[in-house]
């Protein structure tokens, strides 16, 4: 334990010879009980690993809440529920990314352009739903989406959109759903997130 105390003590002596007389005694007591002290001691616990901080863990449920708006979040964890969907999945539908939000792209639904245009017009509609919470859809992103899903049909759009589903749909006064419109965007919905309902 002391095989190298020599020179230490020598260091120490000479320390002590810089002290005013009166103090050298104490300055030596003091410097060697320092020095026995620290070849003495045990050496310091190891200090423990940084822990990386982990990623908090998800909601039981799996519900990406992190990525839906909290704007929108208890209208959109009811509708899932309501809907009997997951609502992860349902969250993939759309881009929460994006301010407004939008949907991914989707697959619209449909054996004719008719057909597509008011299936369209259902998936604004929720889109509204969890936005505002009214069902309607605004005319120029129905023209838009429609448009971008090649469903388009200008000469026949007002006929198209004459349906039990719509209140009202036209590009003056925007599209407003029905009680039956409701609920067949919510069964379009559902089917796309993954539940067993489709649109009638």
């Amino acid at each position: 334990m002391f095989e190298n105390a020599e020179p230490e003590i020598q260091r120490i002596v000479t320390l002590t010879q810089g002290c005013p007389e009166r103090f050298r005694d104490k300055c030596f007591e003091l410097l060697l009980e320092a020095y026995i002290t620290s070849v003495s001691a045990p050496p310091p616990p190891p200090t423990p690993p940084v822990r990386k901080q982990e990623d908090p863990a998800p909601p039981a449920n799996g519900t990406p809440l992190t990525s839906v708006p909290e704007a929108i979040r208890v209208r959109f964890l009811n509708l899932a529920k309501r809907l009997k969907v997951s609502d992860t999945k349902a969250a993939d539908l759309f881009d929460f990314s994006l301010d407004p939000f939008t949907y991914h792209a989707l697959d619209i639904p449909g054996a004719s352009k008719g057909e597509r245009m008011r299936n369209v017009a259902l998936f604004l509609a929720v889109k509204s739903y969890l936005s505002t919470g009214a069902w309607t859809a605004d005319w120029k992103e129905f023209r838009a989406d429609c448009i971008n899903h090649d469903c388009w049909d200008q000469g026949n759009s007002t006929k198209y959109m004459k349906n039990e589903w719509f209140k009202v749909a036209s590009s003056g006064a925007n599209i407003t759903l029905s009680a039956s419109g409701t609920k067949a965007a919510e069964s379009l919905f559902s089917k796309a997130a993954g539940g067993e309902e489709s649109a009638a």
